[in-house]
């Protein structure tokens, strides 16, 4: 297998669900619920921007990118409906081109609009800044003027209308990773959890590794990622599906299963993201129909547990707060930039015998910089005997968005009661 020098994945992009209000049931029978009218939730029009780059005019040539980018710039129109495919090809993908196209965007695109963004070609990690980019057509290695970097794209996405932006970065080592969480999906409240993806501003990346060379080339003619993205949105059975619904059913399994490379799933820092996604929708269909019961109403306990509500608190910081706070610092969660939100649904931990009981776990909470459940402890009265280390391990999927402090990344803490038991 030929391997590109420096195709790399771009971002990292994650998926948030919205958190819920209160302190999660752990075994609740769930009642029945009256049957609702439904309620229609517009998609908008969809553009796409394709970029595929073989023929290099500085660099070593690769074998697929544009055949991957005509592939997909066709199943988006012909199955999708996509409004508008814009493909930018070899000599036609200089670093002008690729912002004139991305300007252009901004000033065009509706507010209700959903913009996927597609690259396949060479990339660069900078170890000593730690900084990734995309090489155009016109790059040259001595001269980063013509080099897009992800700070680049970041302010380009901010500055757009759109509601819903996807871009799909097919290139090595991306300089910019965070961690990805697992995506659990209830097909029964599948348009319930569309419609909460579809409020939301959404601005998320999926690359094709993490901080590693990626295959130039896989079946079909298509590289190894390619090919998978391409082959999961025509075998995916649902007509209306999330972007990271997509990546987690099929497209990481796929390529990590097939090459060394492990693609990733993001949203991406800085660039507006409210937690919401990108949603496909196949024949053309405009709109997601939801019951409002399914609108209003979170799953029951026996299909996926919500995390309860972060009990944070805004407050004024004190002054002498301020100067002793360094990055990586612990604060608490009151005196952060923004409250902190669950990100994922998530699965309880099964406390077998301490669950036939009603109690509640009091507990203190830690998370890192990146959001990430480093530690739990009981607060105030102990735990029933052998339920700590259960609900440890569990934690260890949590996550919250970033805590940041004055634009500082911050470690945070917090208090958390969850109520178990009948």
């Amino acid at each position: 297998m030929t391997k590109r020098p420096a195709r790399k994945p771009f971002f990292v992009v994650v998926l948030l669900a919205s958190f819920v209000s209160g302190l999660s049931t752990y075994c609740q029978e769930p009642g029945k619920q009256p049957l609702a009218p439904a309620q229609a939730i517009s998609l908008g029009p969809y553009y796409a921007l394709v970029i595929g780059i073989n023929n290099y005019q500085n660099l070593g040539k690769l074998q697929t990118p544009v055949n991957d980018a005509k592939a997909l710039a066709k199943l988006l129109q012909e199955q999708y409906g996509f409004k508008e495919t814009r493909l930018l090809l070899n000599g036609r993908a200089t670093r002008k081109d690729i912002f004139d196209a991305l300007t252009e965007y901004q000033d065009r695109l509706p507010v209700n609009s959903n913009l996927l963004v597609f690259y396949a070609g060479h990339g660069y990690h900078d170890p000593g800044t730690d900084s990734a980019y995309w090489l155009p057509v016109d790059a040259q290695l001595e001269n980063r003027d013509r080099w897009i970097s992800a700070s680049d794209i970041t302010t380009n996405i901010r500055a757009m209308h759109s509601k819903h932006v996807l871009i799909i970065s097919d290139s090595c080592y991306s300089g910019a990773l965070t961690r990805e969480a697992n995506v659990a999906i209830d097909p029964r409240k599948r348009d319930a959890y569309l419609a909460k993806m579809l409020r939301p501003k959404s601005r998320n990346l999926m690359s094709s590794g993490g901080d590693e060379p990626v295959a130039d080339s896989g079946a079909a003619g298509h590289s190894v990622f390619a090919n998978a993205v391409l082959k999961s949105l025509t075998e995916m059975q649902e007509e209306q599906f999330a972007a990271g619904d997509l990546f987690y059913t099929f497209i990481k399994r796929a390529v990590a299963g097939s090459s060394d490379q492990v693609p990733q799933y993001n949203s991406i820092r800085n660039s507006g993201d409210e937690s919401g996604d990108f949603v496909f929708s196949r024949g053309r269909k405009g709109v997601v129909l939801v019951t409002d019961a399914d609108n209003n109403n979170p799953p029951s306990p026996f299909q996926s547990q919500f995390l309860p509500e972060i009990a944070c608190k805004r407050e004024l910081t004190p002054q002498s707060l301020g100067p002793k706070v360094k990055e990586g610092d612990t604060i608490d969660c009151k005196h952060l930039d923004q409250p902190l939100k669950w990100r994922m649904p998530y699965s309880m931990p099964e406390l077998q015998e301490a669950a036939k009981t009603k109690w509640t776990a009091m507990l203190t909470v830690t998370v890192d910089e990146d959001g990430w459940v480093t530690d739990i402890k009981p607060r105030g009265r102990p735990n029933p005997q052998g339920t700590d280390s259960a609900l440890k391990a569990a934690a260890r999927s949590w996550q919250t968005n970033p805590p940041t402090y004055q634009g500082k990344h911050v470690k945070s803490s917090f208090a958390l009661d969850i109520d178990f038991g009948q």
